[in-house]
Parts: C-alpha cells; sequence; structure tokens
C-alpha cells in the first residue's frame, strides 16, 4: 500500500477556497429582523424579494464613546477658554488675537483688577425694572457710525491748526468746546467723546427758523488794549521777575492745588534746590521753576489775571528744540507741567498733546519706563520712586487729554510698578486706606486703563455692542466701588484731598456717560424719541441720561470754593447739561420727564453762576446753557409743528442758530455786554473764549 503525499504551493489559491468571501452584512433589513431570518446585506436582499416587501436598511448611528484621545483633546481646550476667561472676563477670544505680549499682560491685570464681582452686578444708574433684553446689539450698527463719523469730519478731512499766536484771542481755537466749527477758520480733529460732537448733533436739528436773524454783537478790546498785560520778555531778561517772598507764595500755592493732580516733583527735594540755588543759571532747573510758578500764579490769582504769562514766557525761553536734545529729568518735569497742566488753561490743546507726546520719548530715554531694583525689604530708593510717579503722570495726563479731545491716546501700558502709597517724609509704605498724596495718582491710572480700552473701541466703532458697553461700564463701576473711603466719599481726615476726590469721581461719571453717549448722540440726529428705539437701545439711553443727571446733582450738591475744584466744576457740568438739552430736543413736550431735565439744565445754570466768583468761565457757561435751552425748548416746539422732513437743515460752519432766538432779551443781560466776537462765528469767541479747558 502506497501512501501519496502532495505538497501545497502557497503562492497559488487552492481549488476548493472561494476566490472571494461574501462581506458580511453588519446589520440586517428592517423587515428580515422582523421576520428574524437571515438578511444577505444587500439593496434590496433576497427575503424582501421573496416576500416582495420594501428593504429598509436602519442608518448607521455614531459612536456613543468617544476616544481617550479626543476626550483629551476637548478637555485640554475646555481648559485653554477656560483660562482664557479667567484672565480676559471681559474680552472675546477673537478680539485678543494679534496682540501683544505686553498687551495681553496689561489687559489682563486691568480687567482682573477690576471685575464685578459677579457677572451680572447691576449699575447704580439702571432702574430696578432694566432687564437685560432678549435682542441685544450685537454687531456694530454701521449706517450709525457713519452718521456719527460725520459729526467727527464735517465736510473734510483736512486738518489743521494755528496755536502759535502770541495774542492770547486769536491764539484760542477751542476744538474742546466746540468752538472751532466755522469752516473760514482752521480747526483739527475731534473725535466722538469730545465736545464738539454733541453740539455738532444739537445743530443739526435745530430747524431753519432759530437761524434767520444774526445779531450784532458788541466789540471787545484787542489783545493789546487790555489792562495790566505783562510784556514781552526778551532774551536779555534775568531769570527773575519777582521778589522772593512773591515766589515762595506762589511755590506754597502750586504745591497746595496742582501738586495732587500731577505729583512730579518731590516736594522737600524742590524747596531745598530753590533755596540753595538762587543763582544757578542751569536751564533745565530754571524751565521747571518758572512752570511751577507760572501754574501758582494760575491757581491764586483772580479768575481773569494774566499774570501767569510772564513765567510762562520766560520758561518757555529756557525750553527749545534743544531741550530734546538733552536728557534731564528736570527738562522733562518742566515739558510735563506745560504740556499737560498750563497749556490746557491757555487753551492750546494740540500744543499740549504733541508736547505729552515728546515726554514719551524723553521718558523712556531716561529709563523711566524700567522697573527699578529693590533692596532686600522690598524697597526702592527715592530716585526711582520719583522716576515711577514721573511715568504714570504723563500716562495719566496723556489719557486726560486724548478723551477731552476724542483722538487715540499715545499712552503706553508698561509692566513697571504703580508708584507706592508712601509720604515723601517717610521711605516706607503705608497701607492703601491712609491718604497721602499720592493715592489719588494711583487711583487715577488704574482708572486711565479703562479709559484708554473704551476710547480705543470708541475710535475704531462709535457705537459698541450691548454686552461689551455694559462690560466697560461695569468695570467702571467695580473700580469706583473699590476706592478707598477718603476718596469714594466726604472724609474730614484728608481735606488736602478734597479737591482730587472730586474731580476723580467726576471724570469717573463724565467716563460712564461718555462710554452710552454715541447712541444718544445718534438718536439726536434722527430725532428718535425714545418709545421709537429698540429695548437695547431705549435701556442705553435712559442710563446715559440717568448718569449724566447725578453727575449735575452731584457737581451742584459738592463743588468746593476752590479755584481748581470751580475750573473742573464748570467743564464737567457743562458736559453733563448737554444730556438733558438734548432729551429736551427729540422727546415730546408732553414726555414725562420733559420737565425733570430743564430743572437739570437750570441747576447747572445756577451752579455755574455760584461759582462765577471762583471760575473765569461761569458767568460765559451759564449765559451759553441759556440760550441753548431757550433755543432747544423752542425747537422742539417748532418740530411738533412740521413734518421733520420739510425742516430745512443748519450748515455746519456756524453755531449761530443756537442762540439766536430771543436775542433782544439776551442782549439785556449785563454778562455778555463785555464781549466781542466780530469777524468770527459767534460760538468761537461769545463762548468761553480763553480758559474753558478741564484743569487737573
Amino acid at each position: 500500500m502506497f501512501n501519496t503525499f502532495v505538497g501545497i504551493n502557497h503562492n497559488q489559491p487552492t481549488k476548493d477556497a472561494p476566490e472571494r468571501r461574501r462581506a458580511i452584512a453588519a446589520k440586517a433589513c428592517v423587515e428580515c429582523r422582523r421576520r428574524k431570518t437571515k438578511c444577505i446585506g444587500t439593496k434590496p436582499c433576497t427575503g424582501c424579494l421573496a416576500c416582495n416587501a420594501e428593504c429598509v436598511f436602519p442608518e448607521a448611528r455614531r459612536r456613543g464613546r468617544k476616544s481617550q484621545k479626543t476626550l483629551a483633546n476637548n478637555a485640554t481646550k475646555d481648559d485653554c477658554e477656560a483660562l482664557v476667561k479667567t484672565l480676559f472676563p471681559h474680552s472675546p477670544i477673537e478680539s485678543l488675537r494679534g496682540l501683544s505680549r505686553a498687551t495681553l499682560l496689561e489687559r489682563a491685570r486691568t480687567e482682573a483688577d477690576y471685575s464685578p464681582e459677579t457677572s451680572h452686578q447691576s449699575s447704580s444708574a439702571t432702574s430696578p425694572d432694566m432687564t437685560t433684553p432678549n435682542n441685544p446689539r450685537s454687531v456694530p450698527d454701521l449706517e450709525a457710525n457713519e452718521r456719527l463719523y460725520k459729526l467727527q469730519c464735517q465736510d473734510s478731512t483736512v486738518f489743521e491748526w494755528d496755536e502759535t499766536s502770541t495774542e492770547t484771542r486769536h491764539a484760542v481755537e477751542d476744538d474742546v468746546n466746540a468752538l472751532s466749527l466755522s469752516q473760514e477758520r482752521k480747526s483739527s480733529f475731534v473725535g466722538i467723546s469730545s465736545v464738539a460732537a454733541a453740539v455738532r448733533a444739537l445743530n443739526i436739528v435745530l430747524p431753519a427758523p432759530i437761524m434767520e436773524e444774526k445779531p450784532i454783537i458788541p466789540k471787545m478790546p484787542s489783545m493789546h488794549e487790555l489792562p495790566n498785560q505783562p510784556p514781552i520778555i526778551s532774551s536779555s531778561t534775568p531769570n527773575r521777575i519777582s521778589s522772593y517772598r512773591e515766589e515762595q507764595r506762589l511755590i506754597d500755592a502750586y504745591f497746595a492745588g496742582i501738586h495732587v493732580f500731577a505729583p512730579i516733583i518731590h516736594e522737600p527735594s524742590f524747596r531745598n534746590k530753590y533755596l540753595t540755588s538762587q543763582s544757578s543759571l542751569e536751564r533745565s532747573w530754571l524751565a521747571l521753576l518758572n512752570m511751577v510758578l507760572a501754574l501758582g500764579s494760575v491757581t491764586s490769582s483772580a479768575g481773569d489775571s494774566t499774570e501767569d504769562l510772564q513765567y510762562y514766557n520766560l520758561a518757555k525761553q529756557y525750553l527749545s528744540l534743544d531741550s530734546f536734545g538733552s536728557g534731564r529729568l528736570e527738562t522733562l518735569q518742566a515739558l510735563v507741567l506745560m504740556g499737560g497742566q498750563y497749556l490746557h488753561f491757555r487753551n492750546q490743546p494740540n500744543m499740549a498733546s504733541a508736547i505729552i507726546g515728546a515726554c514719551y520719548r524723553i521718558a523712556s530715554g531716561l529709563g523711566l519706563h524700567l522697573k527699578g531694583s529693590e533692596d532686600y525689604q522690598g524697597r526702592i530708593s527715592l530716585q526711582e520712586e520719583v522716576k515711577r510717579r514721573n511715568w504714570w503722570t504723563i500716562y495719566v495726563l496723556d489719557t486726560w487729554g486724548s478723551m477731552t479731545l476724542g483722538r487715540p491716546s499715545a499712552a503706553l501700558g508698561t509692566l513697571i510698578d504703580t508708584p507706592k502709597n508712601v509720604l515723601d517724609e517717610q521711605r516706607g509704605e503705608v497701607p492703601p486706606t491712609e491718604p497721602t498724596i499720592h493715592a489719588p495718582l494711583i487711583h487715577n491710572i488704574h482708572l486711565c486703563g479703562i479709559i484708554n480700552r473704551i476710547q480705543d473701541r470708541l475710535i475704531v466703532n462709535p457705537i459698541l455692542g450691548y454686552d461689551e458697553l455694559q462690560s466697560f461700564d461695569e468695570m467702571l463701576v467695580s473700580w469706583f466701588q473699590r476706592l478707598p473711603p477718603f476718596l469714594r466719599s466726604g472724609d474730614s481726615s484728608a481735606p488736602e484731598l478734597q479737591d482730587a476726590r472730586l474731580v476723580l469721581k467726576w471724570r469717573y461719571q463724565n467716563t460712564r456717560f461718555l462710554l452710552h453717549r454715541p447712541i444718544l448722540l445718534d438718536t439726536v440726529i434722527r430725532r428718535a424719541p425714545l418709545e421709537s428705539l429698540s429695548t437695547t437701545d431705549q435701556i442705553i439711553v435712559s442710563k446715559c441720561r440717568d448718569i449724566a443727571a447725578d453727575s449735575i446733582f452731584s457737581i451742584q450738591a459738592e463743588w468746593r470754593p476752590t479755584k481748581i475744584c470751580c475750573w473742573n466744576a464748570v467743564w464737567f457740568l457743562f458736559q453733563a447739561c448737554l444730556i438733558p438739552l438734548m432729551a429736551l430736543m427729540v422727546e415730546p413736550t408732553d414726555h414725562c420727564e420733559y420737565q425733570s431735565w430743564c430743572n437739570q439744565v437750570q441747576i447747572g445754570i445756577s451752579a455755574c453762576e455760584d461759582m462765577a466768583q471762583l471760575s473765569p468761565v461761569g458767568p460765559k457757561t451759564k449765559a451759553f446753557l441759556e440760550r441753548l435751552l431757550l433755543a432747544v425748548t423752542n425747537a422742539s416746539s417748532a418740530i411738533s409743528q412740521y413734518p421733520i422732513s420739510t425742516i430745512p437743515q443748519p450748515h455746519m460752519d456756524t453755531i449761530m442758530g443756537l442762540l439766536e432766538n430771543n436775542w433782544d432779551y439776551f442782549s439785556e443781560n449785563d454778562a455778555l455786554a463785555q464781549f466781542d466776537y466780530s469777524g468770527l462765528s459767534y460760538l468761537d469767541d461769545q463762548f468761553l473764549p480763553q480758559h474753558y479747558r478741564p484743569f487737573a
């Protein structure tokens, strides 16, 4: 018996093996499942063909359980989003793309310090019955932004100005107060947060009948006819033009009234150098000394005095283009006082803005932006502390000026620490709740951080989304609530800080209603009453009006009889009174709050009259508010008599129409008989020709 073995060739398939295995059906059709028979997995299957039934396969269900890798990736993404939300609770992630590391760190610090404790914290100015709307404004209104853009640029995009004239009257081009609206005069750009934007909005909607007659305005003597005019100082003038006793008085006045708003000088060191450098010819020192004397004269002299000009002119002789080539701290301090304080008082805002911008470069060259070294106890030297104060004072002054003019700020955020809450007589730091001369600066720095963010957004899109606007407002409210008691409310323990406290509070209120004002301006241009607006816009407009009312009542109740306080009070009061005036312009006379808005303006008029002895612009502001109130109330009556589409529009090159109604009544006002405005638009000269400027 023989057995035969056959080898297997693995390269060739066996004869018995099929060439292709039938695909195993992943699932059966619905009919085979019901009949519980085998399904071949094709459509139609043999079972359905045999029974003539519809062959339907159920859709594949997604896998219920995710892989570990997917879960890990999702967890990482969620953690990153939560971390970003923690660092930037008020900024969408999209707005953070492309920002530098330094900018992100600064924004994170600002939002962490001043985020409200609860995400839905309501503003004190919001009525209890006001809730978040169902349809908040989430995207910018392009048409509204276009209308507000025209308020800033008028009919031309070419801006020029001239503030170099030696004659005080003709050197004044008060962009801050909308006094340069005449197209025959050169004017610089002012943005949506400026007073000019509000006045232009009112001017657009006033009907033509108010602009028909023009008054004859009495002539005012020119600058060279004014009494007590200081002589022009020549290059041969000695470095002193007043007695030692008078200089001491002015220095005391400076440190009593101005220093708290810009503490860039170490007072003991300054006084010591003044006593030991009587015959010094050092140009940087003489420039600083004369700027201190000029500001001391401003705060201590009569409202219409021009005594400060002689010190300012002398300081200018020691400051020239060559000063920018000499890096000295005293030169920088003199320029800061000139650009951040004095030139605003003398209504030269463009020159002031340019000088403050240059101060940033000088300060950077001096290394003021660097973080100073500390000793083993965590203390820094007095010299380093003074540098910090100078750097952050420039930051604050530039922010104030930029928001006043509605322009982008040159303020550069850094990671250096803010000044310490210390007494100049001591080296150690005192608790934050203890009042010092530097406390207002410290808290102003944090406020200006929020203001700069608001201003950056308003420049891009004046009409902000509802959520973003609420976020900014909550940050402001949270900042104010965190102020120490001696800055938040009247505290008799720190009388030297009362002016700074009030100005800080009024600036906070001013910032809040300026944040909400763009939508209000748009409603004025469109002549849209509150009831015609969306729910979102009604909330915003109502809040703007409420905050302005709070500001008016606060100024009327709390102003103090000092020149610095009154200058600022009149400035902020005028801006706040424009809000109820705009309400009177668009709302019907039978509105339930119509009389309340009239009363608010009357309160502002009365307060300006009370401050007339201490503020040179008090009487002029009073007269202007009276005329605006009469013009607006008469205009609202005229608008009710004509269809809106038939009312002719006034030209933007004059604001005469605001003030021309019932001129005979106003010509009898003795407060206005002394002014001359021939050859210029009425508002350019009649209203606040010199000193209308937020001084501190």
